[in-house]
């Protein structure tokens, strides 16, 4: 069973095409972002009069621009860590029985390590794989915690549409994350407001990217390339793998700096 999960995930047409699709619908995304920016450009380019007022307000156009891709590239790769660590925790809990005495006693604790882990590795991605530049601080926090939603409908997808009821504890402990991100022993109702104002910006990027992470698994499990025999939480994390690697891919033609720069 190894030998064939190592022959499939590894044949070079299913992993071409597969990134293919992948690489094309990123590509697709960020096209259909920018154009919604370059319209919303052009209707305040409308309201300016002044030659210097129009080029400052292109500048921050372009600064916005350059944020929004790259926190959908941060929504990416924090979804993919938390994947990884959720993946680890379904094989464990599935795969290997013989540690089962000691799991049931410790699982919780692994679980908060895995979470802790999970986000040492995204600030590691954002660093070495693609170098996110224009993101303040506060601006990947929020968009952390959109990812945190987004986990949560993944595990609600696998819950509800494939019945599984093994994922109840992980989606409680998730939105108990979620509440306590609003809700500290300290929070004040300023801290309370950002938080929210944070989450509402950034909630286009929880839409497109479960439209994206959607269709590239839809299309995976269509052609047989992701299996739901060894779980649909590892082959989701599979999945993102190839999303990070179309992200790296279209960073290093700089295409995509090209384009902003026009726009």
């Amino acid at each position: 069973m190894k030998r064939y999960y190592i022959l499939h995930y590894f044949d070079p047409a299913n992993v071409g095409s597969f990134l293919l699709v992948s690489l094309l619908g990123l590509i697709l995304v960020l096209t259909l972002v920018l154009l919604i920016a370059k319209l919303q450009i052009q209707r305040q380019l409308k309201e300016e009069t002044e030659e210097k007022a129009k080029k400052i307000r292109r500048k921050k156009h372009q600064r916005r621009q350059y944020q929004v891709v790259e926190s959908f590239y941060e929504l990416v790769f924090s979804g993919t860590s938390i994947l990884l660590f959720l993946s680890l925790y379904y094989i464990i809990d599935e795969r290997l029985p013989q540690i089962s005495m000691y799991w049931e006693k410790y699982q919780d604790v692994v679980l908060l390590v895995f979470i802790v882990l999970s986000v040492f590795l995204t600030s590691w991605l954002d660093v070495v794989l693609v170098k996110l530049t224009h993101l303040e601080p506060e601006q990947k926090a929020s968009v952390r915690l959109i990812s945190v939603f987004y986990i949560v409908l993944i595990l609600l997808y696998i819950r509800f549409i494939y019945e599984d009821t093994n994922y109840d504890g992980l989606i409680l402990y998730f939105l108990t994350l979620t509440v306590g991100r609003f809700l500290y022993f300290d929070f004040t109702v300023k801290s309370f407001l950002e938080t929210m104002r944070g989450v509402l910006e950034n909630l286009p990027l929880l839409v497109i990217m479960s439209a994206y992470s959607g269709f590239v698994c839809w299309y995976g499990f269509h052609v047989g390339f992701l299996l739901k025999s060894n779980g649909v939480i590892l082959s989701t994390f599979l999945a993102h793998l190839f999303m990070d690697c179309s992200i790296f891919l279209l960073h290093k033609t700089r295409i995509l700096k090209h384009v902003i720069r026009k726009i």
